[in-house]
């Protein structure tokens, strides 16, 4: 897993994503929002890493819905 960006460039992502959202985030939230977020990152950049084309599966199963009778 590539290593996490620093506190401060976290910081300013999570700050323009906000901003773009158009979310105003309260103080007492910003902390545990911002931990939220890096463990997000962290998170898709271990499954983002993880499986290649060749793990996607060839075909999609789709089951009919039973016919009455």
């Amino acid at each position: 897993m590539p290593n996490p960006p620093a506190a401060e460039i976290l910081d300013a992502e999570l700050e323009t994503l906000l901003a773009r959202a158009g979310i105003r985030l309260p103080d007492l939230r910003r902390d545990a929002v911002r931990a939220a977020y890096a463990d997000l990152r962290g998170q898709i950049a271990l499954l983002h890493g993880r499986y290649g084309p060749a793990a996607e599966p060839a075909n999609v199963f789709r089951l009919s819905p039973a016919e009455d009778k």
